[in-house]
């Protein structure tokens, strides 16, 4: 099989998070997108909720993409929480990536990234084994140049047989922060995300401020 490692925060998850993944798996002949949740540990994020908050939205919105099926007539989409479950300074892209290749030793992987985390990938942890040992899908955003990073950084251009390029094609300009902030000042975020994690977030009083540090 080609199976996407699509890993995010999805604090909360978003349309533009599901329309990523299913343009990923049809445009790339992804045969599984595997949404994979960060963990609270991550110094690198500043979550805005709690992972088992993250973890059932993230279910919630994958429960209704339930008809979408692989060439197997599996499900397209499923989650791991190999980053959640991991130990303190096994948080890492790279520790992720190796955990998949342990369980899919005989599938082709590929980490699904926009193209604005190519800035800075190199001091990633473990960035030259991550870099020289897997592929990435690299979703184009504006302002963020996929080639040009890609050139700009010698780790990057030398392995750059590693990176496939790609454009959705469409900016949805839908981000989780957006979200948060209409939550947080009383505004109404709806067909943004589904009504099921809108109406979770409701209900248990999720960003109504600000989480710092």
């Amino acid at each position: 099989m080609r199976i996407g490692i699509y890993g995010s925060s999805f604090d909360p998850i978003t349309y533009s998070h599901l329309f990523t993944a299913a343009t990923v798996a049809h445009r790339k002949r992804l045969d599984k997108v595997i949404f994979v949740p960060c963990s609270s540990l991550r110094h690198d994020k500043k979550l805005q909720t709690q992972d088992h908050h993250r973890l059932e939205m993230l279910r919630i919105a994958l429960s209704t993409s339930t008809h979408k099926k692989n060439r197997f007539g599996e499900p397209l989409f499923e989650i791991s929480t190999v980053e959640m479950d991991a130990l303190p300074g096994e948080t890492y892209t790279y520790d992720t990536m190796v955990h998949m290749r342990k369980k899919y030793p005989d599938d082709e992987l590929f980490f699904i990234m926009g193209s604005d985390l190519l800035r800075g990938m190199s001091n990633w942890g473990n960035a030259q084994k991550l870099i020289t040992q897997f592929n990435f899908i690299v979703m184009s955003r504006e302002g963020y140049p996929s080639a040009d990073l890609i050139a700009d950084d010698p780790l990057l251009r030398n392995n750059d047989e590693h990176f496939l390029i790609m454009s959705k094609g469409i900016n949805m300009g839908i981000s989780s922060t957006y979200i948060r902030d209409e939550i947080r000042k009383g505004g109404d975020p709806s067909f943004l995300l589904p009504d099921a994690c809108l109406q979770y977030i409701y209900e248990h009083g999720l960003y109504q401020s600000i989480v710092d540090g």
